[in-house]
């Protein structure tokens, strides 16, 4: 084990709640929709190759690079695999009829590097062509489309966009996406995907051929400053805890750690979680963030240290040393500690390091 995985905190991941999740995403789609599920970035840090193993009804997966397609390939998953950042040069593209995977192609020099690649080889290697709706990211633009499809060197199996608003339901700049995607005419047998997490729980581009849910699969509300439409439930994956390693009583008028930013108002007990920015805690949060000690909130006074904390524990003044502190995770939405530090949650679940267990 690393010394990175050695350290105080723990990151447990809910094999039941992956499945609810995925189960939820099923719901919310017609009958004949299939779903991506996105296990891209290690599976937003849960884990790539558990996750795939553990969400054994999705219909295949979305990753970034080849490198993660084959990660996959490895442990003995077969499902179908979309590499959404397509090859990264010429010989990047001939990984892919190695993988068997999907290669999503944003640019026409990768159409090129495919084409080249699929002549130099018996087996051919399906695309997918990302096309730039308004999200103005990677993608073809729409008047290129037509081109790149006749393209006889490259067999299409799909073509893909990504929104660039739907965390904001009712969006104007969502409902101009899906008209210029749905206007693009594609080849008999080439499938469409747009809908990804957000667009999923608005009901949005989902009665395409693929959805690509990510961000709620892992239990987190892929909305923006709203709450979930009614009916909708989803369950935190994710559980990262650390334990209280001391806990001193302070006189009033005291103050905690570097340039002694946040001073006692009274005299008070005050824990310390060995849990800090090595791994991956924000250094930088609002007078909002705190942890959960058993079931009372305990906010997080002073600056986050590289490997610790203080908290305030006045709400839980019977915690005392080994007890364990959560940052994120059942009753403690990653949502609320992302608001702290002003980010949002895929920063803090992509950045924590700890040891990694699955329930």
């Amino acid at each position: 084990m690393s010394a990175i995985r050695e350290r105080a905190l723990e990151v447990v991941i809910d094999r039941q709640a992956l499945k609810h999740n995925l189960a939820v995403v099923r719901r919310l789609i017609p009958d004949k929709t299939r779903i991506l599920a996105v296990v891209k970035a290690d599976a937003y840090g849960h884990g790539a190759v558990e996750v795939a193993r553990t969400l054994s009804t999705a219909d295949g997966f979305a990753v970034v690079t080849t490198a993660e397609a084959n990660a996959l390939r490895e442990s003995g998953d077969q499902r179908p695999i979309l590499v959404m950042q397509g090859p990264r040069d010429a010989k990047d593209a001939t990984r892919f009829a190695e993988l068997d995977c999907w290669a999503a192609i944003h640019q026409a020099r990768q159409a090129a590097w495919l084409a080249s690649a699929t002549a130099q080889s018996d087996a051919r290697t399906a695309a997918w062509l990302k096309i730039d709706t308004g999200m103005g990211r990677l993608g073809v633009m729409p008047d290129e489309v037509d081109a790149l499809l006749a393209d006889t060197g490259v067999e299409w199996q799909g073509v893909m966009s990504h929104f660039a608003c739907a965390d904001a339901p009712g969006n104007a700049h969502t409902s101009s996406q899906l008209e210029v995607f749905e206007q693009i005419a594609v080849p008999a047998g080439v499938t469409r995907s747009i809908a990804n997490s957000a667009a999923v729980v608005s009901g949005v581009g989902v009665q395409h051929d693929w959805v690509r849910p990510g961000l709620m699969l892992y239990g987190c509300n892929p909305l923006d400053e709203r709450a979930l439409p009614a009916g909708i439930e989803l369950a935190p994956v994710m559980n990262v805890s650390a334990p209280l390693i001391s806990v001193k009583q302070m006189d009033a008028g005291v103050g905690l750690g570097y340039a002694q930013t946040w001073v006692t108002p009274e005299a008070m007990p005050v824990g310390y979680v060995a849990a800090g920015y090595a791994d991956g805690l924000p250094r930088v949060l609002d007078a909002s963030a705190d942890v959960r000690v058993g079931d009372k909130r305990c906010a997080i006074i002073g600056r986050v240290s590289m490997d610790s904390i203080a908290i305030d524990l006045r709400p839980a003044p019977h915690a005392d040393v080994g007890d364990r502190a959560t940052l994120w995770g059942a009753g403690q939405p990653v949502e609320r500690l992302a608001a702290a530090a002003g980010t949002i949650a895929y920063e803090l679940l992509t950045s924590v390091r700890g040891s990694l267990s699955y329930v």
